[in-house]
């Protein structure tokens, strides 16, 4: 947290703060004046510095419902996605799997391949075998069906790193998507064959298939035994 650009940027701010104050309290105008001056302009470098962030806040704003509803997911969907899950792990294939909540992924839709169909074991596992010239991208779930394929992400400009591994642009993606929106991710590592899921920008890695099942039920809000 130390290192960061909002921190070093708001202990700036702080300082002189308190330096403004001082030069208040014994009448230096002209540095009152300027230091004033200062944070006018603070205050719209700040806007443009952190103007992702603020775009980031007003989307997941934006995209609340004003009354919670349900996100419409069943726990059959749950173990057909997971069984796809776990069937491309072992067969060594990679993939990305979006989940849609709150906010919409329709713009991420209207550019990738639509498919419009039901959730199906074969479908999924069809979509990220490697032959398949739409294996790549990220499969985008939403209002029970599987919406579209091919879906690129927006990268994350960090660099995740799992036990000192580098992790590559499928993780990168995830956890992109995961910080412009609510949507709930589930990644399968073609070179590691692990299952992660990613939510909030959090990179949860390496999970069992029990702990991806209770991940999925308590993210998606879908009761599961």
């Amino acid at each position: 947290m130390y290192n960061t650009r909002a921190y070093s940027i708001a202990i700036g701010f702080i300082i002189l703060f308190f330096i403004t104050l001082i030069a208040k309290i014994f009448g230096l105008t002209t540095l009152s004046w300027l230091f004033d001056k200062f944070f006018q302009v603070g205050l719209i470098a700040i806007v443009v510095l952190f103007q992702a962030e603020i775009k980031h806040g007003l989307r997941i704003l934006g995209g609340r419902a004003l009354f919670k509803k349900s996100f419409g997911y069943n726990e059959d969907q749950i173990q057909k996605i997971m069984s796809a899950t776990f069937n491309l792990s072992y067969k060594g294939y990679g993939a990305l799997i979006v989940f849609q909540r709150n906010i919409s992924l329709h713009s991420l839709v209207d550019k990738a391949v639509r498919l419009n169909a039901d959730i199906s074991i074969e479908l999924l596992e069809s979509i990220f075998f490697k032959n398949n010239p739409i294996h790549d991208g990220a499969a985008i779930i939403m209002e029970n069906r599987i919406a579209a394929a091919s879906a690129y992400l927006p990268l994350t400009e960090t660099e995740p790193q799992i036990k000192n591994r580098r992790l590559g642009t499928r993780h990168r993606a995830a956890l992109g998507i995961s910080e412009q929106t609510d949507a709930v991710v589930v990644v399968v590592s073609e070179e590691t064959q692990c299952v992660s899921i990613v939510h909030g920008g959090i990179l949860e890695y390496n999970l069992s298939r029990d702990e991806l099942y209770k991940r999925l039920g308590e993210l998606l809000e879908v009761k599961v035994d």
